[in-house]
């Protein structure tokens, strides 16, 4: 009898776990991590430079320098330009932001530059904050090669600001 109601107790205990509840939580979990879309302000601080080609790396900055960006986050569209190394122009290569995390890839151009500059985001987000590492590796085809490790914080500082739209007879 004792093992009847041991077995009778696991089994109701198993169909307590599969309640529709668990997926509730899971999705209330999920949708607190959400970035909410807004204009986001981010500070950045380079921890590790280092030259790949034996050259003096193609970039001012050194470990320790530090400076900030502005961007926008609609839903799981990040603006590139939290991450991008100054006025390097980037595009996404792949990119998964969802249930807390932060993952893109980008392939970026710079002024004066022939080859291209790859930078890496991992990280993590809240509703209004996020933090990342950046991890750049560049593939110039003249001298000056480098990777590059910057941690980035980031937080929603208000409304993004709509495009305005072109003044008539502009094309």
């Amino acid at each position: 009898m004792r093992a009847l109601k041991i077995a009778a107790m696991t089994a109701l205990a198993a169909l307590a776990a599969c309640s529709d509840d668990a997926p509730k939580q899971q999705n209330q979990a999920q949708t607190s991590n959400v970035m909410t879309p807004g204009l986001y302000e981010a500070g950045w601080t380079v921890s590790e430079v280092r030259s790949t080609d034996k050259t003096d790396p193609a970039t001012k900055l050194t470990v320790g320098t530090s400076g900030d960006s502005k961007g926008c986050v609609d839903g799981p569209a990040i603006d590139l330009a939290l991450f991008a190394e100054g006025e390097d122009q980037c595009k996404q290569t792949s990119s998964y932001v969802r249930g807390g995390r932060i993952n893109l890839q980008m392939q970026c151009k710079r002024d004066g530059e022939d080859g291209p500059v790859m930078q890496t985001v991992t990280g993590t987000s809240t509703g209004d904050s996020f933090e990342a590492e950046v991890s750049t590796s560049t593939y110039l085809t003249g001298f000056g090669d480098y990777s590059m490790v910057r941690t980035v914080t980031g937080k929603r500082v208000g409304a993004c600001e709509p495009e305005s739209p072109a003044a008539p007879g502009a094309s």
